[in-house]
């Protein structure tokens, strides 16, 4: 079973290293933790797209910048705010 961490480090009692596989036994057998969700191959490869997406997006935004302020560099200043690249 996956499962979160911060959740673990949430639930009260003692962490070492010689103790923990037990511990984590024990709360297991308890109920106490739940599994992580792990979302199916569907929804994986369309988050990975979305987040491709925004640095796509992220990267056009630096390149306009980048192009901006080079012509501004040669004195060529583009008129008015709605300038569409």
């Amino acid at each position: 079973m996956v499962v979160n961490a911060q959740h673990m480090k949430q639930v009260p009692g003692r962490k070492t290293d010689v103790k923990d596989a037990e511990w984590i036994s024990d709360l297991l057998m308890n109920g106490l933790l739940k599994p992580s969700f792990i979302p199916n191959r569907r929804q994986r490869e369309l988050r990975e797209l979305c987040r491709y997406r925004k640095s796509l997006i992220v990267d056009l935004g630096a390149e306009k910048n980048r192009l901006q302020k080079m012509l501004e560099g040669a004195n060529i200043k583009l008129s008015g705010d709605n300038i569409r690249y």
